[in-house]
């Protein structure tokens, strides 16, 4: 408040007296030169604290939208792992059946040898016949050879081999009998 203290003091008169008009209307000259009335006073800082709860606001739910954006992240991080893990899933089932239509004895052998495939843009593997035909003839152990190129046997279906089983025919009834006799003979009886 100097300035008005320096216009009092250029308006002391010679005898001690202040020219208190000509003080005033200085003083209200320089006024809003050198102070801000209270009105605008108290709108701006009513101003300033709205501006800095704004800013509060903000970084608190900018930091909810930082931790969204980190689990959206994360989020579809896991889904391209479980799509690629899908598609491999597939692609190995894939290859399991065609080894085993072809008459594959060892699949993850096989699998093995086959490495990595290429997919075509359907998701199917590209030239899967013709790779499974190469490794018939690169590994033929691992293959049954009654088992055509179309997959299945070879037309003969499940056959019982040495076991002296009659193939599914009626069987003999005395021979029947004679081996429910043998089974029965040692089993104690109990006669009241």
């Amino acid at each position: 408040m100097e300035w008005i203290k320096s216009i009092l003091a250029k308006h002391l008169k010679e005898d001690g007296t202040l020219d208190i008009e000509a003080a005033n209307k200085e003083i209200d000259a320089e006024f809003p030169k050198n102070a801000v009335p209270k009105e605008d006073f108290n709108s701006k800082v009513n101003e300033l604290k709205t501006a800095n709860d704004t800013i509060n606001t903000l970084q608190a739910d900018n930091k909810d939208v930082e931790k969204l954006q980190t689990e959206i992240s994360d989020y579809k991080s896991k889904i391209e792992q479980l799509e690629t893990e899908r598609e491999t899933t597939a692609t190995r089932a894939t290859l399991e059946k065609s080894l085993r239509d072809a008459g594959a004895k060892d699949i993850d052998y096989l699998v093995f040898k086959l490495g990595e495939v290429e997919k075509d843009k359907d998701g199917s593997i590209k030239d899967l016949d013709s790779k499974i035909k190469d490794l018939k003839t690169t590994y033929a152990n691992q293959f049954d050879p009654t088992v055509d190129n179309k997959g299945g046997g070879g037309g003969t279906g499940f056959k019982t081999i040495e076991n002296n089983l009659n193939d599914g025919k009626q069987s003999d009834p005395d021979l029947t009998a004679q081996m429910i006799s043998a089974f029965t003979s040692d089993i104690p009886t109990t006669e009241k």
